[in-house]
């Protein structure tokens, strides 16, 4: 497994890019390639990337190319169709002299919101193409001593339906090859997985994309194809803490309804660890706003806010001294209403109102 450290060129915020695999490349066979060259080339990939021989993180995603490639290569419509759209298609800049574009490919890179806030360094999994060492790149082995033929299991002839056999096309008869198809790789070439070590500046977030200049491994190498552009679309995961609008931090935080009385300094989360809340006594709004403690932006540019929306926990369990307590400072708050509490003031006086109309 080879590692490289590659540099980003530039971010975007373009939910419509796509891409659009060249499937001939992907299966690693020609333009011209027969019914059965394409269906052996998708029998060894396929074997090779099915998940459950491969352990590669990368397996998955490589089989579904894979299949996905082999269906369009075997459906003419859908292939005509995107033969056409290839046809009709301006070059890009990642293409070559002759007209053949590179294929620019899109992988999700997944962060954290710290990650994403300040930066970090990611190693990104893919896989390229290399020449094969078994067949020294030809496709082909040449054996010392004839071997059988896979197709016809030697005896040089195939049944045919309605009964009789036809000459084996494989050996072209003989039932015995001195060559054969490299069973190691593709045309020459063999996919190895690849470690790109990425520096992801700070800021960024969700939606947008880091371009890694010809690192795609879309497309075997030595076909007349540049390389592509990979493009790195960010996903931000979801955070057990916080919850970004714009560049706003969102956190609620569970507060005694004690404190939120008597006021005082609390403990609030950031992005970066903690910092210190005041909270005046009695104050009338459960949502603070802290500025410049949100997520930041681009290139150094400001930070958001961190809204702290308060959530009041009542005590429980409460013992006969701190009942005692309460009913003391309950006493002491309907001496004046008006004053510690006008809501529930107001709503005493919508009682008394109804029982005056009870008695009349």
């Amino acid at each position: 497994m080879s590692s490289d450290t590659v540099g980003l060129t530039g971010y975007h915020h373009d939910d419509s890019m796509s891409t659009c695999e060249d499937p001939f490349a992907t299966l690693g066979v020609h333009r011209e390639a027969s019914l059965d060259e394409i269906k052996r080339a998708y029998r060894r990939l396929a074997m090779f990337w099915h998940p459950d021989r491969n352990p590669e993180a990368v397996a998955g995603t490589e089989f579904k190319r894979v299949h996905a490639a082999y269906e369009l290569l075997l459906d003419p419509q859908r292939l005509a169709e995107w033969q056409q759209a290839q046809a009709t298609t301006p070059s890009t800049a990642g293409g070559t002299a002759n007209g053949n574009a590179a294929d620019d490919l899109t992988q999700v890179l997944t962060l954290s919101l710290e990650e994403a806030a300040q930066g970090c360094r990611k190693d990104i999994e893919l896989v390229h193409s290399v020449h094969c060492d078994t067949c020294s790149g030809s496709g082909r082995v040449q054996h010392n001593h004839s071997v059988p033929c896979r197709r016809c299991n030697g005896c040089g002839r195939l049944a045919r339906k309605g009964g009789g056999t036809n000459r084996c096309e494989g050996c072209n008869g003989r039932g015995y090859l001195r060559e054969t198809v490299c069973p190691d790789c593709v045309g020459g070439w063999r996919m190895e997985p690849r470690i790109l070590s990425v520096t992801v500046p700070p800021g960024l977030r969700d939606g947008e994309r880091l371009r890694l200049p010809r690192q795609s491994p879309a497309k075997p190498a030595g076909e007349g194809h540049g390389a592509g552009d990979l493009y790195l679309k960010v996903s931000l995961a979801a955070h057990p803490l916080f919850v970004l609008d714009g560049r706003d931090l969102h956190c609620e935080v569970p507060v005694s309804v004690l404190r939120l009385l008597c006021g005082g300094c609390i403990e609030v989360p950031t992005l970066s660890g903690t910092a210190s809340l005041d909270l005046p006594p009695a104050q009338g709004t459960l949502d603070q706003r802290l500025p410049g403690l949100g997520f930041p932006g681009k290139r150094g540019r400001g930070a958001g806010d961190l809204i702290v929306h308060l959530q009041g926990i009542q005590p429980q369990e409460l013992g006969p001294q701190d009942i005692e307590f309460l009913e003391g400072l309950q006493a002491r708050l309907a001496t004046d209403l008006e004053r510690h509490a006008p809501r529930l003031a107001a709503w005493e006086r919508q009682l008394r109102t109804r029982r005056r109309q009870e008695q009349d």
